[in-house]
């Protein structure tokens, strides 16, 4: 049996004839990327803990309230609509900007989620929302029909002015996902740990 040694850096145990052709090192550590990987490690750990947390469950839970019951979102209580709505608007500008969310279903949202923003006290977020509707739709009511919402978008190969917004959201100044972590605890909306 070979007898492995530990790498100089990170003490990962090698085989010698890499630590003799690499000064020791193991070949992360030599093709710096060791720190990458540990990083990749840390945010898998992270998931995981995430997928089995109290938000994930509520968040699942309020999905499918919303999509597989009849009763759909209506059905949720006026602080369950606030954390539903900012949070669907969280995860569609992040995702593709402030035009997804207006041309995916979360565009029905609109009205609950700037609300929420203001609620949340979150008024730089508001202020970008409401400049994206207006962009997008100018001083006309957006429809709730996805098919009209989308017809009555002002569809724009490229609007500088729209991605500025995007931009400027995606850098979260005011801490949008800690915000709705402390609304939804606020109003026990779950338990955490």
């Amino acid at each position: 049996m070979i007898q492995r040694l530990p790498c100089k850096t990170c003490g990962e145990l090698i085989h010698p004839d890499t630590a003799a052709k690499n000064n020791g090192l193991c070949m992360p550590c030599k093709g710096g990327y060791r720190a990458n990987i540990e990083a990749s490690k840390r945010r898998r750990e992270e998931d995981r803990l995430h997928e089995k947390s109290a938000e994930r469950q509520h968040w699942l839970q309020l999905v499918r309230r919303v999509h597989e019951t009849q009763e759909g979102f209506q059905k949720l209580s006026p602080p369950e609509k606030t954390y539903f709505a900012v949070s669907c608007l969280i995860g569609e500008v992040y995702n593709g900007g402030f035009d997804q969310f207006f041309s995916n279903s979360s565009g029905a949202l609109y009205a609950h989620a700037l609300d929420g923003l203001l609620e949340m006290q979150a008024e730089e977020c508001a202020a970008q929302l409401a400049k994206a509707k207006q962009l997008l739709f100018g001083e006309s009511v957006i429809p709730l029909d996805q098919v009209k919402r989308n017809a009555k978008m002002r569809q724009e190969a490229s609007n500088p002015e729209l991605d500025a917004l995007d931009k400027r959201f995606w850098a979260d100044p005011e801490g949008l996902g800690e915000r709705c972590m402390q609304f939804a605890k606020a109003h026990s909306l779950y338990q955490d740990g």
